[in-house]
């Protein structure tokens, strides 16, 4: 009869059995060379291949290793034990201070349920401590849903994440994305305050002086996300006009923009960033995704209004990638405070009506922007052209805001936007002035299917 320690097996199942030969390396015939410190870590290729396309094409394709040791410089010894106790066992304990590595590891080798249990993961452990670091984490390996997940977090804690150390260490891409969101809950001093932090950062890092012409240097056109006009004449005054970080010229536009009645800006954009849209939040609570808003026009045009005489605004647009339609925003009365009576319809690309609303809007000349809802989400496939339909009207016949600087093409995050005139539009919108200002949509799933 065989001793206890030969026969292993037998009170084992295929698990444990795994979990035994991997612990003691039994029956091993590969040697991985693991971290820069080159740790010996024995394998079995079977378990491997049988759990990864990319260990497949490594023993078994014809670029096949032909050596026993295989050298991983880039992944720590730590990290990689845990990846081979996924595959070998589905182990799953997860080291906090090693998801990120170990998600690296999982993206490697293609491993996408480790992918997803580790962008889970991640979902769960956002603080406003980490979640600068997990977002642009989220962007190096092109996890979109997790990207505009912690976009989400950040735009609801973004007091607490702009001043945050792990604000700092964004890159400027990643900080664009940031300081575009139309729905980051912050005043715009705090955001110039510590994007100032963030430049002075940065010079620190390449031995540079800290000054405003190195931090202007580094944020480069971020500096134009930034809505000075919207941080009020006195600040203005007190504060921004003693610093250096604008050029005298910019200086002069802001003060005849809050000094001059009518006087236009161009540089800087001039819309609000919304407030928490309430009806939006209440749709399904089992859809989390964020709510999105894509923004049009550069600027409001605060000198003449749009007329509302009922004739419908109109744009077309097309995306690169799925999206759901929630609906528009749309620009509120010019003087005073009106009621309008608005008419919101969606076209598909061959002119059906697919969803349409009919609602009444009360709005002030205090606040330019109001969301108006379709009747139901809709799903758009991506490059298939769709156009919003809006139809306002006034019994007393006031006119509304119109937004000016409007460009064919606008990135959202991960979405892209198309913009073009449509045939609908006949009382003046197009792709560069007038009404519907924005769409409200969240991200769709990355597959063809048509509305």
């Amino acid at each position: 009869m065989a001793s206890s320690e030969e026969d292993w097996q037998s009170s084992r199942c295929l698990v444990e059995c795994n979990r035994y030969m991997l612990e003691n390396n039994i029956g091993c015939d590969v040697t991985f060379l693991v971290g820069e410190d080159k740790t010996k870590v024995l394998a079995h290729k079977h378990i491997l291949i049988s759990r990864s396309c990319v260990f497949f094409a490594m023993f078994n394709g014809p670029l096949a290793e032909k050596g026993q040791e295989i050298a991983l410089p880039d992944i720590e010894h730590s990290v990689f034990r845990i990846l081979l106790q996924y595959l070998y066992c589905e182990d799953t304990d997860i080291k906090p201070d090693l998801v990120l590595q170990l998600l690296y590891a999982a993206k490697k080798y293609s491993i996408q349920s480790l992918v997803k249990v580790c962008v889970k993961y991640l979902e769960l452990d956002r603080s406003a401590e980490n979640i600068c670091t997990i977002f642009e984490q989220s962007y190096i390996f092109d996890e979109q849903d997790l990207q505009e997940k912690c976009l989400a977090y950040i735009r609801i804690h973004a007091p607490d994440v702009l001043h945050s150390n792990d604000f700092l260490e964004l890159s400027p891409h990643c900080l664009e994305l940031v300081l575009q969101d139309d729905l980051l809950r912050v005043d715009e001093q705090t955001i110039l305050s510590c994007v100032l932090k963030w430049a002075s950062n940065k010079c620190t890092k390449k031995e540079k002086e800290v000054s405003s012409e190195n931090q202007r240097a580094e944020l480069g056109h971020l500096l134009y996300l930034i809505r000075f006009p919207l941080m009020g004449k006195e600040y203005f005054t007190d504060v921004i006009s003693e610093m250096d970080i604008l050029s005298d010229k910019e200086k002069v536009e802001l003060f005849k923009f809050f000094y001059q009645k009518g006087s236009k800006i161009t540089t800087f954009i001039t819309h609000e960033r919304s407030e928490k849209i309430d009806e939006l939040e209440a749709r399904d609570s089992e859809d989390t995704r964020p709510i999105q808003t894509c923004i049009r026009y550069h600027s409001v045009y605060e000198d003449g209004s749009w007329y509302c005489g009922g004739e419908p605004d109109a744009v077309a647009f097309t995306t690169n990638r799925p999206i759901i339609l929630h609906g528009v925003l749309v620009y509120g009365s010019y003087i005073g405070e009106g009621v309008y009576d608005i008419t919101c319809s969606l076209y598909d690309t061959v002119d059906h009506e697919v969803a349409t609303r009919r609602t009444r809007l009360k709005t002030s000349e205090s606040q330019h922007t109001y969301p108006v809802l379709l009747e139901h989400p809709v799903t758009i496939t991506n490059s298939k052209k769709h156009t919003v339909v809006v139809k306002l009207t006034n019994a007393e016949g006031l006119d509304t805001y119109q937004g000016k600087g409007g460009t064919t093409s606008v990135n959202c995050g991960t979405v892209r936007f198309s913009f073009s005139k449509s045939k609908y539009s006949r009382n003046g919108t197009d792709t560069k002035i007038g009404q519907i200002p924005g769409l409200l949509f969240t991200c769709g799933e990355d597959e063809d299917s048509d509305v």
